[in-house]
């Protein structure tokens, strides 16, 4: 056989190979996207499915008995399980009265406690987390003990729920764990956990002081706005101490909790400080002066909008002075005749929204 005879048979079986890995990547594709459309498709019937099931629990008809041990078969199947939690968990959330009870009622009907103990006990984050809504979601209070253990978990999917979940429970003494938490506390899990704590106990002052000097910013931020909620007067001297807080974001914090349960010094306070405070305090300051309308105010805000030297607080304390009725005052200055240009701007500005 020649020399090129070779290298053109060499070509050849090249060029089936590549044909062959060709038509196996297609195949591998074509498999994979028929399985994920079969997956797609039944979790969508499944949903129909479920929602149904759910309607009919609430409105009370319980379906005839075939229909019945249809769902029973659909149960077999642990990922129908799996949706049938997840759908009854968010739909726990949003009902109350006597269709939460029924909807709570299928948790139990169909044994499923025991799925969402499985998920609680695995290792990917996602499905730990399941299982620590769910078992809040059936109030399962046996599982305590566990969640309890993955408020300590690295993962911040795992613990926020873990987090969540004893509040859930045990309201305002699920709230322990702030005491040592050195992880940031979001802003959506401090909503999450002010929604579910609806009183606060006696003697709870010693805790509430204590999560007021953490070194995490955030467990003092969540604490002044767990102040704010439920306007707690007594801690007024405290909040008024963090204005010398290193973080701005806890001074801006402190700021809407004094006017939230201001006093007869807190106009007079927001004064006193308002020069050592940097430029996103000072904005929260006016904002407050312009919630409260007070006259004791008026004039600080005339100091500040002739002379302080950044714009934002010029535009501010402007707006203020509109709210407290000083229009007059406004166009005068806007009319003399060394009021520079800008300084008229704002004034117009701020006259403007009045109209709005």
């Amino acid at each position: 056989m020649s020399f090129s005879s070779i290298v053109l048979h060499e070509l050849i079986l090249a060029i089936i190979g590549v044909l062959i890995l060709v038509l196996l990547l297609i195949i591998t594709v074509l498999g994979y996207s028929f399985y994920s459309y079969r997956i797609l498709h039944n979790r969508h019937t499944w949903r129909q499915i479920i929602e149904y099931k759910i309607m009919e629990t609430i409105v009370g008809s319980d379906g005839n008995d075939e229909q019945n041990r249809e769902f029973s078969r659909y149960l077999k199947e642990s990922s129908f399980r799996v949706l049938f939690l997840e759908i009854l968990v968010d739909s726990g959330r949003k009902f109350s009265g006597a269709a939460k009870k029924a909807i709570d009622g299928l948790f139990f009907d169909f044994k499923l406690e025991d799925e969402a103990w499985r998920r609680l006990r695995q290792r990917k984050a996602y499905l730990v987390a399941g299982g620590i809504q769910e078992l809040a979601e059936m109030n399962i209070e046996a599982a305590i003990p566990e969640i309890k253990a993955k408020l300590k978990d690295d993962r911040a999917l795992v613990y926020q729920e873990a987090q969540y979940a004893m509040v859930t429970f045990l309201g305002y003494e699920g709230l322990e764990f702030l005491t040592h938490f050195d992880k940031p506390l979001s802003d959506w899990q401090q909503l999450r956990l002010l929604s579910s704590i609806h009183h606060i106990p006696e003697l709870s002052d010693v805790q509430v002081y204590t999560w007021l000097k953490s070194t995490n910013d955030s467990v003092v931020i969540f604490t002044l706005r767990l102040i704010r909620k439920f306007r707690l007067m007594a801690f007024y001297p405290a909040i008024y101490a963090l204005l010398d807080h290193v973080a701005t974001s806890v001074r801006v914090q402190a700021i809407r909790t004094m006017q939230a349960i201001e006093n007869s010094a807190t106009i007079g306070q927001f004064i006193t400080c308002f020069d050592q405070q940097p430029i996103e305090v000072k904005l929260e300051i006016l904002k407050s002066m312009k919630v409260a309308r007070s006259k004791e105010s008026e004039d600080f805000l005339k100091k500040q909008l002739l002379d302080h030297p950044e714009t934002s607080i010029k535009i501010s304390a402007a707006e203020v002075l509109v709210v407290l009725g000083e229009e007059q005052y406004l166009r005068e200055i806007s009319q003399r005749t060394d009021t520079y240009d800008e300084l008229i701007q704002i004034i117009k500005h701020a006259l403007q929204e009045k109209k709005c």
